[in-house]
């Protein structure tokens, strides 16, 4: 079936409000879309390099994701980090007890630095408190009974929040990398 040009006319005429209103919606949104394109391209330094330094206790940690400085250091590289974006690292942990105990992996010493690669001294305790309260940080083995010399593979995640207040902590800091220690250690069960 041909549509002629006069039905086409006639209907162009007939609903020429309708169809002048979805044309300008069409075109407010490309540009709404445009300008936040380029204003996130020119604010794309919202991400953050990171490392978590290892330290351990009663547990030997190998392989995997781990990597090691030249005075035995280990650590994980969780790469650049964007808010809304999820890292998992993997490596091995052994028990050195000779008794069964609970493993525990915890994040501390959280350490943001600026552009110059200073350590940040916050002003405001609380954004120290919003930027480390951006990270969700989870184990998969977190409170796992180990048994002597037994070897789990251990996933870690780290997660970055996206919240209006940690965009906005990250940015009135000039936070441009962070760190933490992740200490792993066995205790005995209660």
């Amino acid at each position: 079936m041909r549509i002629s040009s006069r039905f086409f006319t006639e209907l162009v005429k007939r609903h020429k409000k309708t169809l002048l209103m979805i044309v300008i919606t069409a075109l407010i949104t490309i540009v709404i879309q445009t300008i936040f394109s380029v204003w996130l391209s020119e604010n794309s330094d919202v991400y953050l390099p990171s490392i978590g330094t290892i330290y351990t206790l009663n547990v030997e940690v190998y392989g995997g994701d781990l990597k090691e400085l030249s005075n035995g250091q280990k650590f994980l590289d969780w790469g650049a980090i964007y808010p809304g974006m999820e890292v998992n690292r993997g490596f091995n942990v052994k028990s050195k007890s000779n008794v069964d105990a609970i493993l525990t992996i915890k994040p501390t010493n959280w350490t943001f630095k600026d552009s110059t690669n200073r350590t940040i001294n916050f002003s405001s305790e609380t954004d120290y408190e919003t930027l480390v309260s951006g990270f969700i940080f989870t184990s998969n083995s977190n409170g796992t009974l180990i048994s002597p010399n037994e070897t789990l593979e251990v996933t870690l995640t780290l997660k970055v929040k996206v919240s209006i207040d940690f965009v906005d902590a990250l940015i009135r800091n000039n936070v441009k990398n962070f760190s933490f220690d992740i200490y792993i250690d066995l205790s005995k069960p209660d």
